[in-house]
């Protein structure tokens, strides 16, 4: 191919990255203040006519500075998983604007939309091209779906009270559907770990007290988010060493 071919779709592709990563950066913020607030409750519940929730004029994060976070962070992991194969950063670009929502929707409201997971496990049709055996992934769902409801059955057994919600089994219930058995396991061991770090961190400092259950979602997000940028394809290499 002509060199300076090459250099027009570089070009082309670096355009449509920065284009696409502002649309979801922007959108990001748009779309989780314009979300209805029915879908931040609990199910037979209805929201408090005097929350926030109700106000179409409250912003529920702020435009400045997540705009520009959210839109500079779409433009490095485009272009970074982009270099490789421009239909794999898409989807996992879309995977990870989804979890993102999942994310501030948990740590703001302490719940996960189950219409977001829902999307969540559209953006995995964009995976089919990759998989080598669709039972992989189908028993990375089972996997994720089993190491949640373990996890809550022992919290039930040991504290007398829930330790996780429904939304964090769906979540990596679907989660497992993308990344598959190997994949949800690293997923799992990066937000434990994370969460855990974290939540020291807040006991150290007198944030929380012992025993307070914190959301899972927004340790769940960056760990699936570094997971797909970086070790996608290279889960099952590591894990067979």
């Amino acid at each position: 191919m002509d060199p300076w071919m090459k250099v027009l779709i570089m070009f082309i592709k670096c355009a449509a990255v920065v284009g696409a990563a502002v649309l979801l950066g922007n959108g990001a913020v748009y779309f989780f203040n314009k979300m209805p607030a029915r879908w931040f409750v609990d199910y037979g519940e209805e929201p408090d006519p005097d929350s926030s929730l109700m106000d179409p004029y409250t912003q529920r994060i702020k435009s400045h500075p997540w705009k520009t976070v959210f839109t500079m962070l779409f433009v490095i992991l485009g272009l970074w998983m982009g270099a490789d194969d421009i239909g794999y950063a898409a989807a996992a670009c879309l995977s990870i604007w989804l979890l993102i929502e999942m994310a501030i929707g948990d740590a703001l409201y302490r719940i996960i939309p189950d219409q977001l997971i829902i999307l969540l496990g559209v953006t995995a049709l964009g995976y089919i091209p990759y998989a080598t055996d669709w039972r992989h992934y189908v028993y990375g769902a089972g996997i994720g779906l089993g190491i949640m409801l373990l996890i809550a059955l022992l919290g039930r057994l040991v504290y007398r009270q829930d330790t996780l919600g429904g939304g964090d089994i769906k979540l990596f219930a679907v989660l497992g559907l993308i990344a598959g058995p190997f994949g949800i396991l690293e997923i799992f061991a990066m937000s434990t770990v994370l969460s855990v770090i974290h939540y020291l961190y807040l006991l150290g400092n007198h944030k929380v007290k012992k025993g307070d259950r914190m959301p899972m979602a927004p340790y769940i997000a960056p760990a699936a988010m570094i997971f797909l940028a970086f070790l996608w394809g290279r889960a099952e290499v590591i894990w067979e060493l």
